[in-house]
């Protein structure tokens, strides 16, 4: 079997091993939704107190990802972290009717310590493509809205999702083992200090631009249709899984700007239209996977940070809404820009990030282009703007 083929062989268990845990990563959502809207949202609580309470998980679960990332990276811990992360969110979710605080406080720190930890697994063992990350981040958003849903009703279905939950994720990470290393498989690039801090900049000011406007259009349906808010969740799922793989294919760049070009009038102007919006949430969620990997790739030795810091940017972008006086619905002109900023800042940081020497270039430019991430594997590049060229081989005397 030839290097090629195994090295597809590997990506595709990678992939497969990468949606097990996507699986586990949906339970871990419908858990917290599932707590958040039983006891928070629904519960006894004034709404002032409500406000607060989802504010305070919302800075633990996607604020605490960067800082346990950080910690994450020194030990390598990851499948470790994400087991106990979601052990966690089980822990609070049975004792939640007991103390509604304390479990929200623990929810939200396991579902941080499971997303970095399983997302850092996933970073560091997907190689140089993003079709991995996206398939475990994709079924997430179906989570939530499942225990966003289930919290409202009235059936007793919190020992079905602890239990699902704690199973998936010892199964996933147990089958996990042997496809997937804490090891990152990226090499180390050359530090260019200003390029690769400018990529990363780019990159995560798009994800908060990117939320600001994904906020608009789930607010713009919100408490107006369960069905589209629904379908709002499938084509979030389908875009950030669809995504990696167009990416993969057709090359960073072009995927994300494409995407991000076509959805701008779906999720401005015509939001209000259910086919439009879902049409326009699906190809929106298709830069997700590009943003993490070429995060990873910009900082290769820190699959965990890498994971972390985009989360991260996420809250600041959700935070406005979340906040009394702020406003989930902006007006179509505002939405037409922010994703316009959001298709620049993608295309320069991924640019800057090919020009910084990450070994992700090909991927950013030139999908089709062979290449290894093992640096002495590399064919050295010759012709005019590569320097002096190898002098030709003299004839011998036969």
């Amino acid at each position: 079997m030839s290097s090629s083929s195994t090295r597809d062989s590997s990506s595709a268990r990678v992939t497969l091993n990468s949606l097990f845990l996507g699986m586990a990563h949906a339970m871990v959502d419908a858990a917290s939704g599932f707590l958040l809207f039983r006891h928070v949202v629904n519960g006894p609580q004034d709404p002032g107190t409500v406000i607060l309470l989802v504010i305070l998980y919302n800075l633990i679960a996607f604020g605490g990802q960067a800082p346990a990332g950080l910690v994450l990276d020194r030990f390598r811990t990851y499948r470790f972290t994400a087991l106990l992360g979601s052990g966690i969110c089980a822990t609070a979710l049975l004792l939640a009717p007991v103390a509604v605080l304390p479990c929200v406080i623990l929810i939200g720190a396991g579902n941080a310590l499971f997303h970095v930890g399983a997302g850092a697994l996933v970073l560091a063992s997907s190689g140089t493509r993003a079709s991995a990350p996206g398939v475990f981040v994709g079924p997430g958003a179906v989570g939530l809205c499942a225990g966003i849903w289930l919290g409202g009703q009235t059936m007793a279905c919190r020992g079905w999702i602890a239990s699902l939950l704690v199973l998936s994720a010892l199964l996933s990470l147990r089958v996990s083992r042997r496809w997937m290393n804490e090891r990152t498989s990226l090499p180390a690039i050359r530090p260019r200090g200003f390029l690769l801090a400018a990529c990363v900049a780019c990159l995560l000011i798009s994800v908060t631009v990117r939320s600001v406007v994904g906020g608009t259009v789930a607010g713009t349906w919100r408490g107006v249709s369960v069905e589209v808010m629904v379908f709002l969740a499938l084509a979030a799922c389908a875009g950030k899984m669809l995504g990696g793989f167009v990416a993969d294919r057709i090359g960073w760049v072009t995927t994300s700007v494409g995407a991000l070009a076509l959805s701008a009038m779906l999720v401005s102007g015509l939001v209000d239209r259910p086919v439009c919006a879902v049409s326009g949430m699906l190809l929106f969620q298709m830069t997700m996977a590009v943003t993490l990997k070429a995060t990873h790739h910009a900082m290769p030795g820190r699959p965990g940070l890498a994971f972390g810091l985009p989360c991260m940017a996420l809250l600041f972008g959700a935070l406005p809404a979340l906040l009394p006086w702020g406003h989930p619905v902006l007006t179509w002109p505002a939405v037409l820009a922010l994703v316009a900023a959001a298709a620049i800042l993608i295309a320069v940081g991924l640019r800057l990030l090919a020009g910084a020497g990450a070994c992700a270039a090909p991927r950013c430019c030139h999908p089709h282009r062979t290449f290894t991430t093992n640096r002495s594997e590399r064919p050295r590049p010759s012709g005019p703007g590569w320097g002096r060229q190898a002098a030709p081989e003299k004839s011998r005397a036969g």
